[in-house]
């Protein structure tokens, strides 16, 4: 029996099933939250101080602050929260 994997997405209110690990992971990176006033509705709910997503921009390698907007921040932290929240399934 193979181990299959789940995604608690709090923002979309579901849980999401996987059959490997890989293929959770390809769905967290292709997640994103657009339009601006989406972005920061998230933001404020989930990093109003922006610490997290600018730690997380950090380790992408993203040190300019103008290269930054809320968008992007708002994507990148809802990703790592997406990748923190895979665990396996129960069967």
């Amino acid at each position: 029996m193979s181990t299959k994997y789940i995604i608690d997405d709090q923002y979309l209110d579901e849980q999401v099933k996987f059959d490997d690990y890989d293929e959770a992971i390809e769905y967290c990176y292709e997640q994103e939250i657009i339009y601006y006033s989406k972005a920061m509705d998230y933001l404020m709910e989930n990093d109003a101080s922006l610490k997290d997503s600018l730690a997380i921009a950090t380790e992408y390698g993203i040190d300019d602050p103008s290269k930054l907007n809320s968008e992007y921040l708002a994507t990148i932290h809802y990703q790592d929260a997406l990748i923190n929240s895979i665990g396996e399934a129960e069967a």
